[in-house]
């Protein structure tokens, strides 16, 4: 009986046994049907916890051995973290490689962070680099901020190496270099200024009034109104006007009151009128009509009238043909009929001919007929016979006539073959300057 009940109990773990080795076999067959297949190439285990700081601010991240996601241990390695070595950045373009840039956009950064620090080197790299530069105005800005960078440190060494320099350099470059000096030492600069240069129309004190109304606007406006008649002295009220509006338009008419009467004045009030029209003509208007006869009114009105008419010459007209007689609407008429007459002489004429003859029409239609002169001398001559002023007459009358007779000659020459009379008299035209003298 104890024999068979062992037995049949030794039976009984066998078969268990064997029943157990069964599904162990196939769990496994089922376990590798479903497991993705594992390439030897090192993989991550998880996905890391990015951040927007750097490699090293994240914190001590568990990824697995180069083995494959099998060999991940779930342990964090003995890694010191904080002293991994950052991942290099692609180092960027030194600054003499982007300084030597045929890119004007990257040429001036490089020298902008060069010039940063003007010391004997940088000033001489910089150097270097200009004269390499082609001649002319392509390389300007880069005389301006060498010569202003120079000026901080060194301005008299600076003004050395710019007389050496021609043309329109050497005056770019001086002026720059005075801003730059007359910024922390004006007496210094007006020393330097009055030694180098003999004569009244000094124009290294345009620099310095530049760089002096930066922190010293009184003293530049002082300086300015004492130089005597001259380019000088318009170039510098037009730097003062410029730098007082920047300042606020309240600034820039105080700024004018306060000079003395006359065309330093007078201009400054027309550039001021000019920029107040160009941000709202209706205001500008305004106050001129507010305005007394004057020689300020006159100058006002006359900018405002130019710019009116260069953006609608007919609506600028009616403005003008509605103020009272006198010399502020001559010398608006005359603005007008510049702007109009080179888009509709026809219209221009007609409305000129609503206005009586008489003095202070001349300058209008001398005006009027130096802008149709070269297209239709003709009509031209016919208005030129209204000057009510008889040399004025003469004089214009005879421009008329020199004109007819050299198209005649160039119709000729044309017709011949033969080469242009004119040739090369024929007038350049400059760059305008309203600056007073």
């Amino acid at each position: 009986m104890n024999k068979a009940f062992v037995t049949l109990l030794w039976l009984a773990s066998a078969l268990l046994a064997y029943w157990f080795g069964l599904e162990q076999g196939s769990e496994s067959v089922r376990v590798s049907a479903v497991s993705p297949v594992v390439s030897s190439a090192p993989q991550i285990s998880r996905p890391l916890k990015q951040t927007t700081n750097s490699v090293s601010s994240i914190s001590k991240t568990k990824i697995s051995s180069a083995a494959g996601l099998n060999d991940f241990s779930g342990e964090e390695d003995n890694i010191d973290y904080d002293n991994l070595e950052k991942p290099r950045e692609s180092s960027p373009v030194s600054v003499m490689d982007r300084i030597r840039s045929s890119n004007p956009v990257v040429r001036l950064q490089a020298f902008t962070e060069l010039l940063n620090d003007p010391n004997e080197q940088n000033i001489e790299i910089a150097k270097e680099v200009y004269e390499q530069l082609p001649e002319g105005p392509q390389r300007f800005s880069e005389l301006r901020m060498l010569a202003y960078s120079w000026g901080q440190s060194d301005p008299r060494a600076a003004l050395e190496w710019v007389g050496s320099l021609e043309g329109f350099d050497q005056r770019i470059g001086s002026g720059s270099v005075l801003d730059s000096w007359a910024r922390y030492d004006s007496a210094g600069a007006i020393a330097w200024a009055e030694e180098k240069f003999e004569g009244e129309d000094n124009p290294y004190y345009i620099g310095i009034i530049s760089g002096m109304s930066e922190d010293d606007l009184i003293g530049a406006s002082e300086l300015m109104t004492s130089l005597p008649y001259g380019r000088t002295r318009g170039r510098a009220a037009s730097i003062l006007v410029e730098k007082t509006w920047m300042m606020g338009e309240e600034v820039a008419i105080h700024f004018a009151e306060n000079l003395p009467e006359g065309s330093i004045q007078n201009y400054a009030f027309g550039e001021i009128g000019k920029k107040i029209a160009k941000d709202d003509m209706g205001r500008a208007v305004q106050w001129v009509e507010r305005m007394d006869e004057s020689d300020v009114k006159v100058r006002v009105s006359e900018d405002v009238a130019e710019r009116w008419a260069k953006q609608n010459p007919a609506e600028a007209a009616e403005w003008v043909s509605n103020m009272p007689e006198g010399e502020a609407r001559s010398e608006s008429m005359e603005e007008v009929v510049t702007q109009w007459a080179r888009k509709d002489p026809t219209a221009t004429a007609e409305w000129l001919n609503q206005f009586p003859s008489g003095e202070l029409m001349d300058e209008p239609i001398q005006r009027f007929v130096r802008e149709v002169a070269r297209k239709d001398p003709e009509t031209a001559l016919t208005w030129a016979q209204s000057i009510t002023d008889e040399e004025r007459r003469k004089k214009v009358e005879a421009d008329v006539l020199n004109i007819k007779v050299m198209q005649a000659q160039r119709e000729q020459a044309e017709a011949t073959g033969a080469p242009d009379p004119e040739g090369d008299r024929r007038p350049r035209r400059g760059p305008p300057s309203a600056a007073p003298r």
